[in-house]
C-alpha cells in the first residue's frame, strides 16, 4: 500500500463548528482557572498540611478535572474544528 496524497475535506461550518469554537474558549478559561487554584494550593499550604491525605485527594481531584477539561477540548478540537482528511492510496 502506498499513499499517493491526502485531500482535505470542506472547512467546518455552521453552527456546530461556532459552538465547538465558543466552548473550545470557555473551556480553555476552566483550565487556565484550574491550573491557578492548583499552583496556588501547592504554593500556599504548609509543609504539615501538604502531607495531610485531605490536600493530597484534593489536589488529585483537581488534576482529575483538569485531565477531563483539557480532552474536551481536544474532543472538540478535533469533531468540531478540524477539517477531515482523506487519503488516497493505490494498492
Amino acid at each position: 500500500m502506498h499513499i499517493e496524497k491526502i485531500e482535505y475535506g470542506p472547512e467546518k461550518e455552521g453552527s456546530w463548528s461556532q459552538a465547538a469554537f465558543i466552548l473550545i474558549i470557555l473551556l480553555t478559561l476552566v483550565a487556565v482557572g484550574i491550573t491557578g487554584v492548583i499552583i496556588w494550593e501547592i504554593v500556599s499550604t504548609e509543609p504539615s498540611a501538604a502531607s495531610e491525605r485531605s490536600f493530597i485527594e484534593n489536589i488529585g481531584v483537581l488534576l482529575a478535572s483538569l485531565l477531563f477539561v483539557l480532552g474536551g477540548i481536544i474532543y472538540l478540537y478535533v469533531k468540531g474544528l478540524l477539517r477531515d482528511e482523506y487519503v488516497t492510496t493505490l494498492e
